[in-house]
């Protein structure tokens, strides 16, 4: 049973990127909280939707790209025109990184990553403030990554740089709303067993364990944003909560 402290019972809640993976596990965990969810994503989200709506809740989506402006405000509007408020962004859409190193990245690959995984919450964020200030009161969770502060060879520094800038824009959203009641965080997971890595038992074995809780899945994720955009959270903002699964080779603690 959820708690008094993440209720979300009345409120209607935006995930992009929701059709799959750690946008399905966030926006099944909101739902269940009582969230009206609403989805956008680049591919058809209506198992999620469906599974929702099974459950008793209520949900709707759109096929939309993150890395439009337009996009990102036909979305809000969706969920102003079939709910009438808006209270929650969780800016999850993203992509994943390019193979390959900093100097075999083809110029198209870099600035598409970029399109998606900043720009586009950016554009999101931006697009949702408008009825959220008008309101009053809001929270936006951005999905950020371990990424943000540990590279690896043979990745391609794009994602870093998105995951690491997302940082930065959620500490200067929160900087600017939080007096005008929106909340701005960010969440920093370590690796989530989202999908089908194509890993043999024996890969799987060794990533799983670097992670002294065992690999992350898409609930757990789905768990920690719901604390962030809970009542529980009310004094909660501007700050990145890693999820890693006790993860602690090569980290440091910003």
């Amino acid at each position: 049973m959820t708690s008094r402290s993440t209720q979300l019972d009345g409120q209607v809640a935006i995930v992009t990127g929701a059709a799959q993976g750690i946008g399905k596990g966030i926006a099944l965990v909101l739902a269940e909280s009582g969230a009206a969810i609403v989805i956008g994503d680049i591919q058809e989200a209506a198992g999620t939707v469906e599974e929702i709506r099974d459950d008793g809740g209520r949900s709707v989506s759109m096929i939309m790209d993150t890395s439009k402006p337009e996009d990102a405000q036909s979305l809000v509007s969706l969920a102003l025109r079939e709910y009438g408020r808006l209270d929650i962004l969780v800016n999850n859409a993203a992509i994943d990184a390019p193979g390959g190193n900093a100097w075999d990245l083809p110029d198209q690959e870099w600035q598409r990553t970029i399109d998606v995984n900043l720009s586009g919450v950016f554009y999101c964020s931006k697009a949702a403030l408008q009825p959220m200030l008008e309101a009053g009161r809001g929270a936006i969770v951005n999905l950020s990554s371990q990424a943000a502060r540990l590279g690896a060879k043979g990745l391609s520094p794009a994602y870093n740089a998105t995951k690491a800038g997302v940082l930065g824009l959620t500490m200067g959203f929160a900087a600017q709303v939080s007096d005008m009641g929106v909340r701005v965080n960010a969440v920093m997971p370590g690796l989530v067993e989202s999908r089908d890595f194509g890993w043999s038992a024996e890969t799987r074995e060794a990533r799983a364990r670097e992670y002294p809780l065992g690999l992350g899945t898409p609930r757990d994720i789905g768990e920690a944003v719901l604390y962030l955009v809970s009542p529980g959270a009310r004094w909660v903002s501007g700050t990145a909560l890693h999820i890693s699964g006790g993860y602690q080779r090569g980290t440091s603690w910003f």
